[in-house]
Formats: C-alpha cells, sequence, structure tokens
C-alpha cells in the first residue's frame, strides 16, 4: 500500500523547536537522526525520502514497511557515518523533526 505524505513545514518546525528545548547534547542527537532515518528507510518507495527535483515536500513510502525498531548496531553504523559530516545542532533538529513527522504521519495511516 503506497502513500503520499506531504510534508507540513510548520509542523516539523514544531518538533524541531520542542526537541531544541530539550538541550540534548550533539551525540545524542546524532544517534536520535540515524534511529529515525533507519526506520523509514526501508518504507521509502526510491529510496530516499525526496525524489530529485522535486519542489515539493512529498515523500512515498509504503507504512508497512517502516521499521519501528532498527537495530542498534544499523544505528550505530550509521551514527559514525554522520558525525562525519559533523551537522550542526539545528540540522539535526530539523532532520529528526522531519523524520519525526513522516513516521508518525505514516503509523497513523496503518492504525
Amino acid at each position: 500500500m503506497l502513500v503520499s505524505i506531504q510534508v507540513d513545514e510548520e509542523a516539523v518546525r514544531t518538533i524541531a523547536r520542542d526537541l531544541a528545548q530539550e538541550a540534548r547534547p550533539w551525540d545524542d542527537l546524532v544517534w536520535l537522526f540515524a534511529e529515525t532515518e533507519l526506520r523509514l528507510r526501508p518504507s521509502l518507495v526510491d529510496g530516499t525520502l525526496y525524489k530529485q527535483g522535486m519542489e515539493s515536500r512529498q515523500v512515498d513510502l509504503d507504512p508497512i514497511l517502516l521499521e519501528d525498531h532498527p537495530r542498534e548496531d544499523a544505528i550505530r553504523e550509521l551514527a559514525e557515518e554522520i558525525s562525519h559530516f559533523g551537522p550542526s545542532l539545528q540540522d539535526l533538529h530539523w532532520y529528526i523533526a522531519e523524520r519525526r513527522y513522516i513516521y508518525d504521519r505514516a503509523k497513523g495511516l496503518t492504525m
């Protein structure tokens, strides 16, 4: 069952702001980013969050394929990759918020 989720940037901004107020350390945020990415990755139609060249913030996925509990070793491996890029706290807040929003919307479609 493929679905398209339109990302509400204002909702993502609110989630990111709430996450920023938690004042988590950078390492924790990198881990959370890896975890939220791995929850979505198996379900993404094209293997990426957004299609190249698309103006809209629409994500196509199969909610049945969401990974509720990614393996810890997979999270660790992706977190190490992410840490090499050195994303800012602000970017991490946004990336995590965006993925949480998409995951929550997709889970809502399967219940």
